[in-house]
């Protein structure tokens, strides 16, 4: 297994520029709620979900709609954005969720999403930046109703002991979104060595007790992706 810090320095570093570099991390629009902050904040719909580092060059090939689209409807729902790095995620998750636990290993990440989230005001008070250790997902037991990992799965060691925390950690009925790069020659993601082909990744969620695996390797052009339920 590498150590830990090597495994800490290309995430954090992939998140926060999203191109085509080795050393790059390979790893929503509103909606109306009836939640406590919707209530309070009807400013979640003014579309002000602050720009990332990332943003100018991702959203294109990233799709975000789509794949937030591909969540459901997540009014009063718990969700887990697993290697949320600058936040890209996780403040569009959190116009529509209850509450978003943003988890990174890299705390200069998390300082960053805080940094964001006093400047936006209060719509994005329900995001919860954690830091986690790289091979511990850091989640309490049936804590979330989803789970989403984006272009973080090939960097998780020992992902046979990672996923079953996965699955511990979400509700009885919940989910699981897997979104990570195609193997080949594109244009963005990290190298091949850092990316995982859907089959694997399927076996290791069956073998971590997740159910209903379905991949799909159509709607994104760089991008798999894989939902399993618990």
């Amino acid at each position: 297994m590498r150590h830990l810090w090597v495994i800490g320095f290309f995430l954090f570093v992939f998140s926060c520029s999203q191109s085509s570099s080795d050393k790059e991390r390979a790893i929503e629009d509103s909606s109306e709620t009836e939640t406590p902050v919707e209530e309070e904040n009807p400013s979640r719909d003014t579309g002000d979900t602050p720009s990332t580092p990332e943003d100018s060059q991702r959203t294109e090939w990233q799709n975000p709609d789509l794949v937030l689209d591909l969540l459901g409807d997540l009014s009063g729902k718990i969700v887990a954005d697993i290697g949320a790095g600058s936040g890209y995620f996780s403040f569009k998750i959190a116009r529509r969720a209850e509450k978003v636990i943003a988890l990174d290993i890299d705390p200069r990440a998390l300082d960053y999403i805080k940094e964001q989230i006093e400047i936006v005001g209060e719509w994005s008070k329900n995001i919860e930046p954690r830091l986690t250790p790289a091979d511990v997902p850091n989640l309490l037991d049936e804590e979330v109703d989803l789970v989403l990992i984006v272009n973080t799965y090939g960097f998780i060691p020992s992902k046979e002991d990672y996923l079953p925390r996965v699955l511990n950690g979400i509700k009885p009925g919940g989910k699981l979104v897997i979104v990570d790069f195609k193997s080949g020659n594109i244009p963005v993601g990290p190298s091949d060595q850092f990316k995982v082909e859907t089959s694997k990744v399927i076996g290791t969620l069956r073998q971590a007790g997740f159910k209903r695996m379905r991949k799909d390797e159509e709607s994104l052009q760089y991008q798999y992706i894989i939902t399993a339920e618990k």
